[in-house]
């Protein structure tokens, strides 16, 4: 049974690979006084988004929850971490709490923190880009509470790349939302994992606030994951929340 539950491992850390950390804020009705008539909706949407793609994150301090597992199982376990991540330097995590499963917090939570502090040590982005190099864009419409959509339609198969929709309050041009499935399933044992991310406008940056994904092991059935962000501070000031449209 050992051998089978290392594919749970798949399916809870491969959305992890790409979590996004969108850049600075920006103004919506800037942005769309720089576009020509003839743009069309992909041309629109990747230049309001253009600078939502960083290198790195900024240096910054928070508290996470992870959680995950198989539901419906006692295959699941969590961990609270303090996390800090200072380029230059890379991320850091400190273990404060945790309880579960001892394979899913040591071979899947923990492994999810080390990939993600490996990456960044290489200078790996942290999620795809929102770019035509990976996405065409469409006009998805406004929300019954005021948020624009934007249909992003994967342009390639590849590594961290959804199929989905991403959401943003028309009036500041901030992001709160990206949620879809993968279009490249981490393993042949892992299908359909759906993600989402939420974000909010801390001190100048979009930052994740919450990340939750699900998805489906063969042989073993869902498996969910779960991690919600508690800032401290971002680029060395104390944090404090900001409108984001969500």
């Amino acid at each position: 049974m050992a051998g089978r539950i290392v594919h749970c491992d798949s399916v809870i850390r491969s959305p992890l690979a790409g979590t996004p950390v969108l850049a600075l804020g920006f103004s919506l009705l800037w942005s769309l006084g720089q576009l020509s008539a003839t743009d069309n909706d992909t041309q629109v949407f990747e230049r309001l988004l253009q600078r939502s793609n960083p290198e790195a994150p900024p240096a910054y301090t928070a508290f996470r929850r992870l959680e995950g597992g198989l539901t419906d199982s006692d295959r699941r376990g969590w961990l609270e971490v303090r996390t800090e991540f200072r380029p230059g330097a890379g991320l850091t995590y400190q273990v404060i709490g945790e309880g579960g499963s001892e394979y899913v917090r040591n071979k899947v939570l923990r492994g999810m923190l080390n990939s993600e502090q490996e990456s960044l040590a290489k200078g790996k982005r942290l999620r795809a880009s929102l770019d035509a190099n990976n996405y065409t864009f469409e006009n998805g419409g406004t929300t019954s509470d005021g948020l624009q959509r934007i249909v992003m339609k994967p342009a390639k198969k590849a590594d961290g790349i959804v199929n989905g929709h991403l959401l943003f309050n028309p009036e500041t041009g901030l992001v709160s939302r990206i949620e879809g499935r993968l279009v490249k399933s981490p393993s042949f044992w892992v299908r359909d994992v759906d993600i989402a991310y939420t974000f909010a406008h801390l001190n100048g940056h979009i930052l994740p606030i919450d990340v939750t994904s699900a998805g489906r092991v063969r042989l073993l059935g869902r498996s969910t994951f779960h991690m919600s962000y508690e800032y401290v501070s971002v680029n060395g000031q104390e944090v404090k929340r900001e409108r984001t449209g969500v």
